[in-house]
Formats: structure tokens, C-alpha cells, sequence
């Protein structure tokens, strides 16, 4: 057995350093013995104001607040930088309605939600400050301990060699347990420390029992720690396996010296070459993470350039071009902030570079739109003037005089332009109401129309009576056709006396049951009774029925658009989920359902306002 030298004591904290020649291998004898926790990374640029608020609550309740800086700072920027969106799309909006910029307040109620989280986040890592500072002194004090142990047992000597060395494996694990000690006593703490160890190992030298069995359980730690290196090289999670190796090497300091000579070097060698292959592992990511950053910086950078593009030309637009600009910028607003995160020394300057090209378009906008706010001030007092004279000809009889008076106004109003958001659509209904009232009582002018609407309810109840009994062809197009032909012959007879109106109810009924007979698909079914209903409307020219209809159908277009939104959102949240979980399955589900509703009603809106009369 060779004799052991005390600098593999001592020492044994340089003569790794010169060996390993690698910063990262070192290890300080002030580490705690507790691994970091490796949290996983998010793509918190996507996420939205109330995911980020969940994710930071996550974090606190999950993970120990010490852990968890990093993550809570990026979302804390993120969180800031989407709010700043959001203000300025907001204020856009305010100004683009006739708003004045002093009079622009903006709230988010999302703002006082997150300072919530990221103020108990300021107290509990207060809170852990205070204890791990209790901790750090109560530490200290085991340590002192353990040091004065270690001097009685080679100084004292009144233990038998079996037991003297079960004590000095005893002290050996307290001191690698015992935890962070305050950083201005630990340099002479550890000096102290391993100045008794290395007595302790010249009284080994003169005790070869003693030093026989420590050099076997050293040498059986060592291989312990080389197996679990080993798996480290195959763990999936880098940063993992990084955390748990700088954990080894300073189990390899503290509890697996000496070793016997022929086994120093090839046991110390076998963990080294583990050592880099795991650090080899970490460069290739850190290369690739690299990488993907400077390639979203370049992205950036081309987002940057495209709104000082638009920008450049903002003030030669119109508004219906500046509406389109203001469309791209949002786009290109939405699309920088989900690019994902940039290097660290390019991250302030490619911010402050986005904010200043959005600043300069939005103040050539404002300026835009506060000269087309007087121009809409005047175009306000002239529809407001045109509503006056559709008042003053609601209740006339002079029915020649008054019907061209209100054609005109009418079409003159078409002309004038836009008003302010805020007033347009109450003045519009105003408008069109007035109009309406006059041309309802100029239908009714004439009492000969009530003899006509008798008529035509005798004509539409023999046809109802025939439509009972007619049985549809077996070939499908033909019953369309003779469906069409019936229902053409029914719109073409005209109005029924108002209180008579209950035959359309009982034809349209039976017009159905007919339909659903011939057992076409909903989607043939949909077709054909939009068909029939653009037929219906353009043979009576009925505008006030296709005036109906489009708002309706725009109702539902909306509706249909706010539930996907919804829907949409609601996918975030299975972000981990199972690709075949029945719960995310059905989302989908309904997200295709009303895509489909969705694209009926956009074909049914774009028939509708096709029709002319």
C-alpha cells in the first residue's frame, strides 16, 4: 500500500483545478449541498396577460422561491412589454375615434393583478433572505463543531482505529451536510478545516490500519460517483445533468480522498473524461441556443426596417391606406413580440429600436387623424342638417314634393363621409328610421292596395291548397325545381292584409317538411333556401328584408368569431396536454363546428350584399 501524501487533503481543491483546466468544474466549499431545481423554459413572449399572471403563481407555489428569479424576471419584462402594446393600440384606437390625447386615460386591470404576484414574490424572497441568513449562522456553528471534533480525535486519541475512523467518516459527512456558512467567515473556516484534516491524514500515514481502511471506502465512493456520471452523459436534460455533476465533484473532494496510488490517477481520470463529455454536451446546447437567438435577432431587426418602411410613406396615405398601414404595423407588433428572445447585449438596444419605429409612425398617424377629426366635425353638423329635413318631411302629404326631398338627402348623405365613431351609428339610425317612417306611410298612400292584398290572399290560399296536394317528383332536381317554381308563384303574388299574414307561416311550413323530404345534406338545404330567400327578396324588392338579413347575419358572424377566440385561448391552456386527451379533442372539435358555421355565414353575407334590385 502507498503512502499518502497530505496535499491529497489539503490540497486536493488546486490539484483539481489543475487538472480539469475548466472554470465550470470548480466548485466553492461554500456550496450548499442542494442541487438547483432545473425549471422548465416557456415561450413567455406567447403567452397572454392572464397565462402570464397563472405561470408566475405557478412558479411561486411550485418551486422554491430562491429558484425562480430568472423566470419571474423574463415574464416581468414580457408582462411589460405587451402592456406597452396594448397601451398604444388602445390609444390608437381612442384617437382614430375623434379622441383627444389629453383626454387618453388607459386601464388594465391585468396591471394591478400581476404587481400582486410579483409583490408576494418581493416578500417571500425577503422572507428567505432573513432565514437563510438564521441558517447560515446555525451552519457556521456546526461547522466550528465539526472542526473541534476533528482536532480531538488525532490529538485525544481515545478511540480504538475501527472507531476513530467510523468517527472521522462520521465528521467527514456532517461537514459536506452541513450547508452555506456567511461569506466573511468562510475562507478561514475551510483553511481551518483543512488544516486539521491534513494532521489527521499525517497521523494516518503513521497508521496503516487506519489508512488502509479509509483508502478502500474513499476508493468505493469514487466509484459510486463514477457511475452516476456515467448516467448523467445519458440524461435528456442538460442543464440537469450540469447541476448534479458540480454536486459530484464536490462529493469527490469532500468524501472520496485518498485513494491508493495506483488508483488516484486512473479512478480521477475515468471521471474527468465523464466530466467533459457532459460539458461537451452543454457547449452544443449553448451553441444552439445561441443560434436560435441571433437568428431572432435578425428577425427583429427585419421587423424593425419594415415599420420605418411604412412609416416613411404614412404621411402621402389616405385614410383607407393609412387604415391598411396601421393593420400591418399591429401585425408586425404582434409578429416582434412572439419572436422569442434575442441575445442578452442586443436585447435593450433591439427594444428601444422597435419602440422608437412605432413611435414615429404613430406620430404621423395622430397628426393624420387629428385634421381628419375636424373633417369629420363638419361632416357630423352636415348629416345632422340632412336629418333636420328628413324630420320635417317624416309626417308630410305633399307625397311628390317630399319623396324627392327625401331621395336626394338620402343619396347626399351616401357622399358626405365619415362622422366620429362615437355619433355614427345613433345618427345613422335616427336617419334611417325618419326615412323609413316617411316611405312606410308613403306605401300605404292609397287604400286601393288593401283590395289588391284580398285578392292576393285568395290567390295564396288556392295555391296553398295545391301545394297540399302536389307529391314531389323522385328525381331531386326536378322537386328543387318545381319547389322553386311554387315558391316563386307564392313572392310573386304579393303582400296579404296585415292581419291575414299567417298563410306565409303555414306555406313556409309546409315548404320545409316538403324540403327535408327529398333528405339532402344540411349543407344542399342551407344552399337552396338561401337561394330561395335572395329570389324571394329580389322579386318584391324588398330592401328592407335584405336590410335585415345582413344585420342579422353579421350578428352571428361576430358571435361565431368572439366563441373561436374564445375557444382559441382556451387551447393554450393544454399546452402539456395529451394529444389525445378527450377533453382537448372535444375543443378542437367545437373549434372545426363553428369555423364551418362561420364560413356559411361569411358566403351567406357576401350573397347578400350582391343582390341588386
Amino acid at each position: 500500500m502507498d503512502n499518502l501524501h497530505p496535499a491529497d487533503g489539503q490540497n486536493l481543491a488546486s490539484n483539481l483545478s489543475n487538472d480539469q483546466n475548466n472554470e465550470s468544474y470548480k466548485l466553492s466549499e461554500n456550496n450548499d449541498s442542494k442541487q438547483d431545481i432545473v425549471i422548465e423554459k416557456k415561450d413567455y413572449e406567447s403567452f397572454g396577460f392572464d397565462v402570464l399572471i397563472d405561470e408566475a403563481k405557478n412558479l411561486l407555489n411550485k418551486y422554491p422561491v430562491n429558484q425562480i428569479r430568472n423566470h419571474i424576471e423574463q415574464i416581468k419584462d414580457v408582462f411589460r412589454q405587451k402592456i406597452e402594446h396594448d397601451e398604444n393600440l388602445k390609444k390608437e384606437a381612442f384617437l382614430a375615434d375623434g379622441g383627444d390625447v389629453l383626454d387618453f386615460k388607459y386601464e388594465n386591470s391585468y396591471k394591478s393583478k400581476f404587481a400582486m404576484v410579483y409583490n408576494d414574490y418581493k416578500h417571500q424572497i425577503s422572507i428567505y433572505h432573513k432565514e437563510n441568513e438564521k441558517q447560515e449562522k446555525a451552519n457556521l456553528v456546526e461547522r466550528l463543531a465539526i472542526i473541534d471534533e476533528l482536532k480531538a480525535l488525532y490529538t485525544e486519541q481515545n478511540e480504538s482505529n475501527t472507531q476513530m475512523f467510523k468517527s472521522f467518516r462520521d465528521l467527514k459527512t456532517r461537514w459536506h451536510n452541513a450547508g452555506r456558512i456567511p461569506a466573511s467567515n468562510a475562507e478561514n473556516v475551510f483553511k481551518n478545516y483543512f488544516f486539521h484534516l491534513d494532521n489527521f491524514y499525517k497521523y494516518l500515514d503513521m497508521n496503516k490500519e487506519l489508512q488502509s481502511l479509509d483508502y478502500q471506502h474513499n476508493l468505493e465512493v469514487r466509484y459510486s460517483i463514477i457511475k452516476r456520471a456515467e448516467e448523467l452523459v445519458a440524461e435528456e436534460n442538460v442543464q440537469k445533468a450540469l447541476n448534479e455533476l458540480q454536486y459530484l465533484h464536490r462529493l469527490w473532494k469532500e468524501e472520496a480522498v485518498p485513494v491508493i496510488e495506483e488508483k488516484r490517477e486512473e479512478t480521477w481520470q475515468l471521471f474527468k473524461s465523464l466530466t467533459n463529455k457532459i460539458h461537451d454536451r452543454k457547449a452544443i446546447l449553448n451553441e444552439r441556443i445561441k443560434n436560435e437567438q441571433n437568428s431572432n435577432y435578425e428577425k427583429k431587426l427585419e421587423i424593425i426596417n419594415k415599420i420605418k418602411e411604412i412609416a416613411s410613406t404614412a404621411n402621402k396615405k389616405s385614410h383607407v391606406e393609412l387604415q391598411k398601414a396601421i393593420k400591418e404595423i399591429n401585425d408586425l407588433r404582434d409578429s416582434f413580440l412572439t419572436v422569442g428572445r434575442v441575445p442578452k447585449d442586443k436585447n435593450n438596444k433591439t427594444w428601444d429600436a422597435f419602440k422608437e419605429a412605432t413611435r414615429e409612425f404613430n406620430h404621423i398617424k395622430n397628426d393624420f387623424y387629428k385634421t381628419l377629426k375636424n373633417e369629420q366635425q363638419d361632416n357630423l353638423k352636415k348629416k345632422l342638417a340632412l336629418l333636420e329635413i328628413a324630420k320635417e318631411h317624416k309626417d308630410s302629404r305633399d307625397w311628390n314634393n317630399s319623396v324627392k326631398v327625401i331621395k336626394k338627402i338620402q343619396n347626399d348623405w351616401k357622399n358626405i363621409g365619415h362622422v366620429p365613431r362615437k355619433n355614427s351609428d345613433k345618427i345613422w339610425k335616427e336617419f334611417k328610421e325618419t326615412c323609413n317612417q316617411f316611405f312606410d306611410r308613403y306605401k300605404n298612400r292609397q287604400n286601393e292596395f288593401n283590395e289588391q292584398f284580398e285578392q292576393n290572399l285568395v290567390l295564396k290560399t288556392d295555391l296553398l291548397n295545391e301545394f297540399k296536394t302536389i307529391q314531389l317528383p323522385e328525381n331531386k332536381e326536378e322537386a328543387l325545381n318545381l319547389l322553386t317554381s311554387l315558391n316563386s308563384k307564392w313572392n310573386e303574388i304579393g303582400k296579404l292584409p296585415s292581419n291575414k299574414t299567417e298563410i306565409n307561416q303555414e306555406f313556409t311550413k309546409l315548404y320545409n317538411e316538403k324540403l327535408k323530404s327529398l333528405q339532402l345534406s344540411q349543407h344542399q338545404i342551407q344552399d337552396f333556401k338561401l337561394q330561395t330567400l335572395i329570389d324571394q327578396i329580389i322579386s318584391n324588392k324588398d330592401s328592407r328584408t335584405l336590410d335585415e338579413e345582413i344585420r342579422k347575419t353579421k350578428k352571428v358572424i361576430e358571435d361565431l368569431e368572439k366563441e373561436i377566440n374564445q375557444l382559441d385561448n382556451n387551447v393554450s391552456f393544454f399546452a402539456n396536454a395529451d394529444a389525445n386527451s378527450p377533453l382537448l379533442k372535444d375543443v378542437y372539435k367545437q373549434i372545426e363546428e363553428k369555423r364551418a358555421k362561420l364560413t356559411d355565414a361569411e358566403v351567406k353575407l357576401r350573397t347578400l350584399y350582391s343582390v341588386e334590385f
